[in-house]
């Protein structure tokens, strides 16, 4: 399939980036986890993050339910990290957080961020409905965000997750 000449050939960086940015969130995520006995699991939280993001994406213009399920594999990242993180402190508790994060703090910043990545998703639509053209980019956009970020396997994994699903189906 050809690309429309009148498409323009957005950046993916930005939205990896931010993707990057909110599976590095998750490391804190975990911490507070971690000092509160919680599960990862979040049924009700995950629901309204869902619920929150699906709402703004049709404000937004943008399709609820491809949004939705980026928003379902942003929080599956997240699980990822957090279980990873979990077993990394139970197996050497002398790695483990020393106090909570603030949990407020964390979640305005993860609200932040996904303001941020429903602007990325706008500003990339049209580019993502060419989905091997998309993958490619995506690829390739990935390569400079996780060096910049220093990822180690467990972030690269959830990053993985995370940008499953950017590219639209054909």
């Amino acid at each position: 399939m050809s690309v429309d000449s009148s498409v323009e050939l957005a950046d993916f960086g930005s939205l990896v980036d931010l993707a990057v940015q909110r599976i590095l969130v998750s490391d804190e995520v975990a911490a507070t986890k971690f000092w509160t006995g919680t599960p990862v699991e979040d049924p009700l939280r995950e629901r309204q993050v869902l619920a929150e993001a699906g709402r703004r994406a049709a404000q937004m213009g943008l399709d609820r339910e491809m949004t939705v399920r980026f928003f379902r594999s942003q929080i599956d990242a997240s699980k990822v990290v957090q279980r990873g993180m979990l077993g990394r402190w139970r197996a050497h508790p002398d790695l483990a957080p020393t106090a909570p994060p603030d949990l407020q703090a964390i979640r305005t910043r993860l609200d932040a961020l996904t303001g941020q990545m429903l602007e990325q998703l706008r500003a990339t639509h049209a580019l993502r409905r060419h989905s091997s053209l998309c993958r490619t980019l995506l690829l390739d956009a990935r390569v400079p965000v996780v060096a910049m970020h220093d990822l180690d396997g467990l972030h690269r994994r959830a990053l993985d997750v995370a940008v499953e699903f950017v590219c639209l189906p054909a």
